[in-house]
């Protein structure tokens, strides 16, 4: 009878010691912070907002202004130091998590995903939309243990559904994390090295460093909402919005969105705002009602902006009920961008630039394949430049000034 009672607490223990409960990392006085490092500079370039408090322990802070900033600064002080203890206690946390799953290092591209430990083995990629399904319950806990550096390409982005909500995606980085110009990021990053949001990306969640520089550029961070507390009883509406992006067109901006399944949707109202923080309405858009194939929406918005906008959706049924997207942000597509031109295009490889602008202004000149991958970059300007060496196809040049990001299509024909 011993022997028996002895085996069935050693199954039971085998069994149960594999279990995760409460994995959730408790982030302690960081929860309050959008952006923190424990060591290292922390710098903004351009109109930058962000929502909630930032800091760093040790190292300078400069950018705000021009960056604008719901919250407090905390520079190498008492909370600071703090922070500092636990955001090294939540990624030492995250290290006794143990994986459900390993996946490759290649994220999005459509891809879904439902609540899970999912473990990566080395640096990872986030390219086009990656689509968190919290199947029905507001509680639904992803966490991504990288064990590498995390790059995202231009306008790449996450999209929850079905409940999922940011405050409960986490994503561990044992590496630098960069974000592509004009994506989006949703959750908490834990990193072990620098944080750095390039031209026009997004953070909505947190970005914590142990120790490492983060870099801002006319970006959008925000942890407003990011509680999820008072989702116990939240209902999602029975929608699925698996893309939402925005782009230049004629200096135009071209909004586009698309669903899988709708139930008893009435329309959309698109938002626009200039800060992140306060919102107009600029146009609706009628809803399909009930569908079950993919619909395709768009709104052109002749706005006329001095930097940076954002957008996005407030979807209502036909019981008034109502929800909103995350949000997007692109630069402004008038003004200099008539003074941005490209020739001969298409070209067999070699191409001439011409800027008509202050080209001071010019960070830097980079192009991208269509698979987001940069085959080209320059850190200055030049007029001309050669892609014999690249494949024939479709490439996308980015023209990086401090205050925008241009870009144009380009054709190299063999």
């Amino acid at each position: 009878m011993k022997s028996k009672l002895l085996l069935i607490i050693l199954v039971t223990f085998l069994f149960f010691s594999k279990v995760n409960f409460g994995q959730a990392p408790n982030l302690g006085a960081a929860s309050g912070f959008a952006l923190f490092t424990s060591i290292g500079a922390f710098g903004n370039i351009g109109a930058t907002s962000v929502i909630k408090d930032i800091g760093t322990n040790a190292g300078a802070l400069t950018g705000f202004p021009p960056g604008t900033l719901v919250g407090q600064i905390h520079l190498a002080d008492s909370t600071s130091a703090q922070v500092a203890i636990d955001v090294d206690a939540a990624y030492n946390y995250m290290n006794g998590i143990i994986c459900d799953t390993i996946i490759g290092t290649s994220l999005g591209s459509s891809q879904v995903l439902g609540p899970k430990v999912y473990c990566i083995t080395g640096a990872s990629t986030l390219n086009g939309n990656l689509i968190l399904d919290g199947r029905g319950d507001p509680n639904a806990l992803f966490i991504f243990k990288i064990d590498g550096a995390l790059s995202t390409t231009i306008l790449s982005n996450i999209t929850l559904i079905d409940s999922a909500c940011m405050c409960n995606v986490y994503w561990q980085i044992n590496g630098s994390t960069e974000l592509g110009d004009s994506s989006v990021f949703v959750g908490t990053i834990i990193s072990n090295g620098p944080i750095n949001l390039l031209e026009s990306s997004s953070l909505l969640g947190r970005g914590l460093s142990r120790s490492g520089a983060i870099s801002l550029h006319n970006n959008m961070v925000s942890a407003n909402g990011i509680n999820c507390n008072n989702l116990l009883n939240f209902t999602p509406l029975p929608i699925e919005i698996v893309s939402f992006t925005a782009n230049c067109s004629n200096q135009n901006i071209l909004i586009k969105w698309s669903t899988a399944t709708e139930t008893n949707n009435d329309h959309y109202t698109i938002e626009h705002s200039i800060d992140g923080i306060n919102w107009q309405i600029i146009g609706t858009v009628v809803g399909a009602g009930n569908s079950n194939a993919m619909k395709d929406y768009s709104f052109t918005d002749p706005g006329s902006y001095t930097d940076l906008s954002y957008y996005r959706l407030k979807q209502t049924d036909y019981d008034g009920k109502f929800e909103y997207t995350s949000i997007i942000s692109i630069s402004n597509c008038k003004d200099v961008i008539t003074q941005f031109d490209i020739y001969p295009n298409p070209s067999n490889g070699a191409f001439n630039l011409i800027y008509k602008g202050n080209k001071d202004q010019i960070q830097s000149v980079s192009i991208y394949n269509v698979c987001g991958e940069k085959v080209y970059n320059l850190e200055s300007y030049k007029s001309d430049f050669d892609l014999s060496d690249k494949p024939e196809g479709l490439y996308f040049i980015h023209l990086n000034l401090f205050s925008k990001s241009i870009t144009k299509k380009l054709v190299v024909v063999k």
